[in-house]
């Protein structure tokens, strides 16, 4: 009889057991948190609402998991969440494209260059451009060295991108690449830098409670998006650390390895401003391939120096032997400009001519005050 009523413990005990395993399969794989491999290129089907958010997140995981990010790393990324400010902001970005009739013509502010000129490059910021050189000297030769680029464009691009590294941003960056991806404008776009996020966290580059970041997912001192850290982000003290957050060694190595690794010729200004001084066809302006001239063929259809000055003169023999392009970026009523292939290295930064011009335009200032 004890040996019946041990078996009949045993048994409950083991039948208990044999429950309690079940129920911790069925918590794990409860509908909605199972990851399943996407392929890359699927499309999502379901409605664009915000009770389908989570399922979406899910969706993108299953991106990240085709691509090679464990389980284990994305299971352990919870708290993404929509974040409507992102959305707001981008519409604000797009608002133009997004209402203008594409049959219209394009609206032209002939004084679009320099209004923006003169809102993103103050004396203010120069002056403090200046400071800070020659507080991070040593950081920045040692980038400038390793990849040959000049000093005073790795400072025209940390103090223009994140202001010296005063701004960061402060956005949870799994959840505005997620929000922007489920918004639809650039999903492929968002989609894929959400991805590249999640190996950083596979990687090891940073922890998910310090991966913050602009509206738009940029991080860091050089705001890099998640896909450009992969991509450029460099160690430049040698402690296998790629810290664009708070380590300046790595911060001006990763600006400098970007523009290497896309091009950039130490050799070369990235251009200068010119005076258009007889009509010329606007089908011949702009940077892309088969549009490049050389300095006496511009000259020959009336291209010439704005401002005669020795630092000018100086810019246009070095850009004598080498393929030119005319950039006007406010049409035939705007400023004008002859620019080598380091503008489109640039550009390759950031695909805005006005952008470009402003990085060219600070460069140029702080070598003019540091005098290196």
């Amino acid at each position: 009889m004890m040996k019946l009523t041990t078996f009949l413990k045993l048994s409950s005990i083991l039948t208990a057991l044999s429950l309690a395993g079940c129920s911790s399969d069925v918590t794990s794989a409860a509908p909605g948190n199972e990851i399943h491999r996407v392929d890359l290129h699927a499309s999502y089907n379901k409605p664009r609402t915000l009770e389908n958010f989570h399922d979406y997140v899910n969706f993108l995981k299953g991106k990240a998991a085709a691509e090679g990010v464990s389980e284990a790393v994305l299971k352990a990324q919870n708290n993404i969440n929509y974040i409507q400010k992102s959305v707001d902001l981008d519409d604000q970005q797009a608002g133009r494209i997004r209402k203008r009739d594409p049959n219209a013509p394009p609206v032209v502010n002939p004084n679009g260059t320099t209004n923006y000129l003169n809102r993103v490059l103050t004396q203010n910021k120069v002056d403090i451009a200046v400071s800070k050189y020659w507080a991070q000297l040593p950081q920045l030769e040692k980038a400038s060295r390793r990849f040959g680029v000049p000093k005073n464009y790795l400072m025209a691009l940390w103090g223009m991108e994140s202001s010296f590294g005063h701004y960061q941003g402060k956005y949870d960056v799994l959840s505005v690449l997620a929000t922007l991806a489920f918004d639809g404008r650039r999903e492929a776009l968002f989609s894929k830098e959400f991805i590249a996020a999640m190996k950083m966290l596979q990687r090891d580059h940073i922890q998910r409670h310090q991966m913050l970041g602009s509206w738009a997912g940029a991080m860091g001192q050089t705001q890099f998006m998640p896909s450009s850290y992969l991509n450029y982000a460099a160690d430049g003290n040698g402690d296998g650390m790629k810290n664009i957050w708070t380590e300046h060694y790595d911060v001006f190595a990763s600006i400098a390895n970007y523009l290497h690794t896309e091009g950039w010729n130490p050799n070369l200004p990235w251009g200068v401003e010119v005076t258009v001084n007889q009509p010329i066809d606007m089908a011949l302006s702009g940077t892309e391939e088969g549009k490049q001239r050389r300095l006496t063929d511009w000259q020959n259809r009336g291209v010439s120096l704005k401002f005669q000055t020795p630092e000018t003169q100086q810019k246009l023999t070095a850009l004598s032997q080498t393929d030119l392009w005319l950039v006007r970026p406010d049409r035939e009523l705007g400023r004008a400009f002859l620019v080598s292939n380091n503008y489109r290295t640039l550009l390759h930064w950031n695909k805005s001519n006005y952008f470009a011009v402003s990085i060219g335009m600070f460069a140029d200032r702080i070598q003019q005050r540091v005098g290196e």
